[in-house]
């Protein structure tokens, strides 16, 4: 008990010190309700303290499903909350501090991410400026007017997936056109786009590595 108060007090204080010290643990113990919904914060410690001493178990979360830390790095963790979710935390380098990006993976029953920043009072930053998140006219690059029209109108919306590795610094996209194509144009459409995209972290924003 008392360990689980000492990581506590420790991650809140980890609030107000200076962003180059934030740590997987601090991030995700400071992680606000909104952004781990289903994952209280006795289940988290646990989740944390199985991790760290290399037991491979799940916890429960708020709903009775299996929730666990399935990697972490020094600068990274990424843990299933339940049983069709699961959202990577990562610590990006951002001038002389730095942020925190969540790539929160959502699977329905094809995979569609969502890529948040925030700083490290967990106040959201408007992602426009740190990524422009890809078009359709950037999955399927140039192509006639005409072809375009066709991809527009066989594809009512573009699910994406999203995962950070931070050995490189990439972000990937990957479309995922699901069951909601019409059988008629699914080969068309998945002929049309990339199979991904890749955005390097600068150090101030996300940049395409073309193609």
């Amino acid at each position: 008990m008392k360990s689980r108060i000492i990581s506590s007090l420790i991650a809140l204080a980890g609030i107000a010190t200076m962003t180059a010290q934030m740590t997987p643990r601090s991030v995700v113990t400071t992680a606000p309700e909104k952004v781990l919904l289903t994952i209280d914060a006795s289940t988290l410690l646990d989740m944390l303290d199985y991790y760290e001493s290399g037991v491979a178990r799940t916890v429960k979360n708020k709903m009775g499903e299996d929730a666990v830390i399935t990697e972490m790095t020094e600068s990274t963790i990424t843990l299933l909350t339940g049983e069709a979710h699961n959202i990577t935390f990562a610590m990006l380098p951002y001038g002389k501090s730095s942020i925190i990006m969540t790539v929160d993976r959502v699977e329905t029953p094809a995979t569609d991410a969502t890529v948040t920043f925030y700083d490290s009072r967990w106040n959201k930053i408007d992602s426009d400026r740190l990524l422009r998140e890809p078009s359709l006219a950037d999955w399927t690059g140039k192509i006639p007017a005409d072809s375009m029209r066709e991809i527009e109108n066989a594809l009512p919306f573009l699910m994406v997936d999203a995962r950070y590795n931070p050995e490189t610094s990439t972000l990937t996209f990957e479309p995922q056109t699901g069951d909601y194509i019409s059988v008629e144009n699914s080969d068309k459409v998945k002929a049309a786009l990339a199979p991904r995209l890749d955005y390097v972290w600068t150090g101030r924003s996300f940049k395409p590595v073309r193609r």
